[in-house]
Parts: C-alpha cells; sequence; structure tokens
C-alpha cells in the first residue's frame, strides 16, 4: 500500500470510527479539561489547568458537536485534538499514526486496524533472540555475579528473573546459538553482540523504541574497578533519536496512569523504581538528554515530566541544561525538578530507594517543584541580601537573560521565579518585574517582528 492510501486509509479509520467514540468519554480521554457535558457537547471546568495551558477560564473552552475533532477556545482558533497531543502541530507521517493510536487508545477504540506488517529486520530478530540469550544466562551459574551484584543493590532475589535483566553469554555459546537459531556468520557479526570482549559476564538490558522493539543493548560491569567503562553500549546502534529507556513499558499503562513520566538517569534506577511500585519511569542513560527527547514526550500524551536527576555536580547541570533548552518550546511538557540534594546521602534514585523506601521517594516526586523555578534557584544559589551589590546585580542579569528566552506559555512560571529572585537579593518584587520587563522582555517584543509580526510575549498577554 502506498504512502498517500495508508495516510487515507488511517484519516479515515480516525474520522469514522475514532472521533466519535472519543466524543462519547471525553471527560475519560482528557481528564485534564474537567470536561462536563452541555446541551451542545462538552465545556471544560477545570480552570487551573485551562489558565496554565491556554490562559482562559475554563468556561471559555468547548467542544461541541456530535463528533468534534478537537476544541474550541471562544475567540480564538479551535485547537485538533491531534495537535494537542503534539504539542501544538499538527501532526504528519508516522507522528499521524502514532498520534491517532494514542487517541483510539484514549477512546477505547480496538487499535487492530492501525497495525500494518512492520518492514521485517532480520537484526532486529537477532537482537531479540540474543537478548532471550541473556536472560536465560542470568538464570544459570553464569549469572551468579550478576544476581549478587543485583542483591547487593537492594533487588530482592526471588523476582530478579523478572525484571527485565541478562547476562550476556560467553563468545563462543553465543555464536553457536545464534547460528542454530538460522542467523548467518555475516549478520551475527553486522550486528555487533561479539564486537566487544568486555561484553561476556555483563548485567545487560535492552534499549527499546516506542513499540517495544529491541533497538540496542547496554552492558555493565558487575564490579566498580574501572569506572570508565562501566557501561557499554551495542557497536553500531546508536542511541540517538530513541525515546528515553524503558518508556515503552510505561506506554502500556492506562493513560490515566501516565499523564506524567519521572525521568532519572540511571539504567538501573528504572528497574529499581519499577520493583518497588513506580511504575511511570524511565531513564535517559546520562546527565545530559537531548532537548526534542522531552519535547516529543508531549505527543505521547504526557502532560508533564520530573527531572529526578543524581546528587551529584553532573546531575545538577544536566537537569540546569534540560530545564534551559526545554523551556524555549511551546511544544514540551510540564517540567518539574526534584532538587537533587533532596536525595540526602544518596547519589542516585535507585540508593535513595535503598536507604529510605519508596514512599518516601514518592513524596519527594510529589514535592518536586516547578522546573524553570529551580532553574533560577540555581543561578542565585549562595546569594543573598547581605551580598554586595554588584554581586546581586549579576545574579539579576543572569535571571532576566534567561527569563527573557522562555515561551510565552511560561509567564506564570516567570512571575513565580521573579518572586522568588527579588526575595532573595533583598529587592522588592515589584522593582525587579519592572526593571526585568524594561530591561529583558523589550529584548523579546524587539525580537517579535521575526516571528511573525502580532508575536506577544509572557508579560504582554
Amino acid at each position: 500500500m502506498s504512502g498517500a492510501s495508508s495516510q487515507q486509509r488511517v484519516g479515515d479509520f480516525y474520522v469514522e470510527v475514532v472521533l466519535p467514540a472519543l466524543a462519547a468519554r471525553l471527560d475519560r480521554a482528557f481528564p485534564e479539561f474537567g470536561w462536563r457535558r452541555d446541551a451542545l457537547g462538552w465545556v471544560a471546568t477545570d480552570d487551573e489547568m485551562t489558565h496554565r495551558v491556554l490562559g482562559v477560564r475554563a468556561d471559555r473552552v468547548v467542544a461541541h458537536g456530535p463528533a468534534p475533532p478537537g476544541f474550541l477556545v471562544h475567540g480564538a482558533e479551535p485547537t485538533l485534538w491531534t495537535a494537542y497531543l503534539n504539542g501544538g502541530v499538527v501532526p504528519r507521517g508516522e507522528t499521524f499514526l502514532a498520534i491517532v493510536h494514542e487517541l483510539a487508545m484514549r477512546a477505547g477504540v480496538d487499535t487492530a486496524p492501525l497495525e500494518r506488517p512492520q518492514a521485517h529486520s532480520r537484526r532486529s530478530d537477532l537482537l531479540r533472540d540474543f537478548f532471550k540469550l541473556c536472560t536465560g544466562e542470568l538464570r544459570d551459574p553464569g549469572g551468579a555475579a550478576a544476581r549478587a551484584f543485583l542483591e547487593r543493590r537492594g533487588f530482592s532475589g526471588t523476582s530478579i528473573d523478572q525484571l527485565g535483566f541478562g547476562v550476556v553469554p560467553n563468545e563462543l555459546f553465543t555464536k553457536s546459538a545464534l547460528a542454530a537459531a538460522g542467523y548467518s556468520e555475516l549478520e551475527i557479526a553486522q550486528s555487533g553482540v561479539l564486537a566487544d570482549g568486555r561484553w561476556p559476564g555483563r548485567l545487560c538490558g535492552a534499549w527499546r523504541d516506542e513499540r517495544g522493539t529491541i533497538r540496542t543493548l547496554w552492558a555493565r560491569a558487575v564490579d566498580d574497578s574501572d569506572a570508565s567503562a562501566r557501561y557499554l553500549y551495542l557497536s553500531g546502534a546508536s542511541r540517538s533519536g530513541l525515546p528515553p529507556y524503558g518508556l515503552s513499558e510505561v506506554l502500556r499503562l492506562p493513560p490515566a496512569d501516565r499523564r506524567e513520566l519521572v525521568l532519572v538517569e540511571g539504567l538501573i534506577d528504572v528497574h529499581k523504581l519499577r520493583s518497588n511500585g513506580l511504575s511511570n519511569v524511565a531513564a535517559v542513560g546520562g546527565a545530559r538528554v537531548q532537548p526534542e527527547t522531552v519535547i516529543r514526550l508531549r505527543r505521547h500524551g504526557f502532560e508533564s515530566v520530573v527531572l529526578a536527576f543524581d546528587n551529584d555536580p553532573a546531575g545538577r547541570e544536566g537537569a540546569s541544561r534540560a530545564v534551559e533548552a526545554v523551556s524555549r518550546s511551546d511544544r514540551a511538557p510540564t517540567l518539574r525538578a526534584l532538587e537533587p540534594a533532596r536525595l540526602s546521602d544518596a547519589k542516585d534514585p535507585d540508593a535513595f530507594v535503598q536507604a529510605h523506601g519508596i514512599e518516601r521517594f514518592r513524596a519527594l516526586v510529589d514535592e518536586a517543584e516547578c522546573a524553570v523555578t529551580w532553574r533560577v534557584s540555581e543561578l542565585i544559589r549562595g546569594i543573598g541580601p547581605e551580598d554586595r551589590l554588584s554581586v546581586r546585580r549579576a545574579a539579576l542579569a543572569r535571571v532576566g537573560r534567561w527569563l527573557g528566552t522562555l515561551a510565552p506559555r511560561y509567564a506564570l512560571e516567570q512571575e513565580d521565579a521573579i518572586h522568588r529572585l527579588a526575595d532573595r537579593c533583598g529587592y522588592s518584587r515589584e522593582a525587579v518585574e519592572r526593571a526585568f520587563r524594561a530591561k529583558y522582555w523589550l529584548n523579546e517584543r524587539q525580537r517579535a517582528p521575526e516571528r511573525g509580526g502580532g508575536v506577544r510575549t509572557a508579560w504582554e498577554r
């Protein structure tokens, strides 16, 4: 089937099947609006959400008609459901298919008509079969060291086999088993599973795409003798463009259970938190995260993301970079940040849960603050009203330059951040607000024509 006819097929299914089903259960499909029925369809009731996201009262947001394709804010242009889930941009191609699939799930519609045979990949099959060998090795004597490592990190010995871990078998066994499964010597060599002699005996895991297909693997040493090579990744299989580690499992949760995603650094942290009952968690695999990785999460229905990075300088710097980059986008989910120091004596969420339990970690996640306000606190860390005037003014400049770059949707976050800044530096909130409007938001207004004319800044809105 050609690309055009396939798109038409998906479009017809969306209009004829998904939209009518969605209209019948809009309150469950999009609970964040607080929809209630009226004479013409649905009207929103959650003022906090509509003010925060749309800048209007809830009663100005309606979805009227027998099968509305989106919602309307009185006095503004309508927003399609597909665009709403795609960060405000009408999706095309594969993105459109993914969004329709998500809306069908929210509407309680069987998604089987959307499924189409994927181009068969022998390499994907090989990685799947290789990881099966690894999960078997974990249960065998060859996995004893890895099991002991996991038990030292607080994993229950009886549950380790069900947590998605494996152990890399020795090279001869791997090659023989894959050959017996029908893979050629060239296919095995090109897969990369035998490319690094340091892999055998290491704990490993499968990094999957949104559909659950294995795209690459990681292997971790079970001793820390060489910290520089603690984690190894599959040769020739880049992580670039992949979703966060473990996201495919989160996407299988009911929509109501995955409105928020907890994003951690460590791959093993994901398994630890899930083994303790926190299911809406995924990992970036380090302190650096690409902004688009976070921004794309909005497309999958995540309303907010909590950054719960490690309690070390790299984690703090990584969270700061993520907040700065993601907050420039109008398409990103709401960001919250767990202050790394709140992990206390623990280096990461894994160690914190082992020492203090999952309920205390859940409480920290619930208390995570607005990421914009957190970033401002980072920019003025250690500064107080007693500091020299030049030091305080320099802090104001750092914060002002950054806040002035934020997308218009962050108007309330900007105001909260300015209040914290003023209180910390010993100025009145009104004075700081006036100064920022004149000095930093003026620059934003001057740039507005470059963005297409009548674009207003957050303050002007």
